[in-house]
């Protein structure tokens, strides 16, 4: 009998995935069905980490819950000031300057918002609290003790999920936005203060009828972050 761990995979198919895949900024409120979500964490679970000690916690929320949480985000974004556990990077060196601004231009160009449209940018960042409509939202912290090397493997759970969703046809986006409001999370969701709340991510079905749903955004050829090195020669 074959292994399933070691059956083969097609490369073409997983390139294919991984390319089409992206944030999604418009969910149709559509519920994912509980063995579907299941499955889908179950398949993230099998991430490497660190010695293997596992280290994300996840607060996952459902419908009619999840309408709870985004009328308290909105509530903050409107009424308080950000401020979230981990310090946010204002000055970006290049190039990594220029990507961020090309990813945000090409987002407000694909919402036909102008640069100058104050009220329709604002709207735009609210949207982040309202987490995109999103039927599911899943709240990402780590233990403080663990340390940073565990953002790693945060890292790489995220990976796995995002890939794993994707082969699902399920949509999702990062949100570090929702994290500057942490108090708010942990009243809603029960987080201990022994855990450093680090994004959220909503999950869903794509609306394609959503005009942020558009943007789509470009890679550098792995020459500008990989570089090569062999044996010398003699």
């Amino acid at each position: 009998m074959t292994d399933p761990l070691k059956a083969p995979v097609d490369p073409a198919a997983l390139s294919a995935l991984l390319a089409e895949r992206r944030s999604v900024r418009g969910f149709k409120p559509d519920a994912i069905a509980d063995d579907e979500l299941h499955a889908l964490f179950t398949d993230a679970q099998r991430a490497p980490s660190w010695c293997n000690i596992q280290p994300w916690r996840i607060a996952l929320t459902k419908p009619p819950f999840t309408q709870r949480l985004t009328d308290a985000l909105l509530h903050a974004a409107n009424t308080s000031l950000p401020a979230s556990e981990l310090p946010f990077l204002v000055d970006y060196p290049p190039p990594y300057r220029e990507h961020r601004r090309a990813c945000g231009g090409a987002l407000y160009q694909a919402m036909e918002i102008a640069r100058d449209d104050k009220a329709g940018r604002h709207a735009a960042w609210l949207r982040n609290f309202a987490c995109f409509d999103a039927p599911h939202v899943a709240v990402v912290s780590v233990e403080r003790a663990l340390g940073p090397y565990a953002y790693l493997d945060v890292g790489v759970w995220l990976g796995y999920l995002f890939a794993a969703a994707a082969a699902r046809g399920i949509s999702t986006c990062a949100m570090a936005s929702i994290a500057t409001y942490p108090e708010v999370l942990r009243r809603e969701l029960g987080i201990p203060e022994s855990q450093t709340i680090l994004f959220g991510i909503a999950i869903g079905y794509e609306d394609p009828t959503v005009s942020a749903n558009q943007c789509r955004t470009t890679r550098e050829p792995i020459a500008a972050n990989i570089q090569w090195f062999a044996e010398p020669s003699k």
